[in-house]
């Protein structure tokens, strides 16, 4: 159905985070939900400080996926990207730590447990 990966930068403890799905797989939920749990292991288990994505900003269906597990806006790469055939902007979201709401699957609680 798809996959999930951080490419971690182990000197500063920060990732991006990248996210495949196959069409069969999407307006489920999925890609929340793969999200949330990718954040979980980079925060919890790999101890990262912040995980960093891009996205193209037609992509309103994985924007608000991303939104939903926790990341926000955090810059712009105009003219970046290509969306169906049309130049688009790039946008970037990050999360950190701190501001991860999302249960961790290692405790088995959420961060306020």
């Amino acid at each position: 159905m798809g996959l999930s990966t951080l490419l971690v930068d182990h000197q500063v403890r920060t990732a991006e985070f990248i996210i495949v799905l196959a069409a069969a797989a999407r307006d489920r939920g999925l890609a929340t939900e793969a999200t949330l749990l990718t954040l979980d292991y980079g925060f919890h288990v790999t101890a990262l400080r912040m995980i960093w994505l891009k996205v193209l900003e037609p992509n309103t269906a994985g924007i608000r996926a991303y939104t939903s597990a926790g990341f926000k806006p955090a810059g712009r790469l105009r003219q970046s990207g290509y969306w169906l055939g049309e130049v688009c902007d790039e946008l970037i979201m990050d999360a950190v730590k701190e501001d991860f709401q999302g249960r961790c699957a290692i405790r088995g609680m959420t961060r306020e447990d």
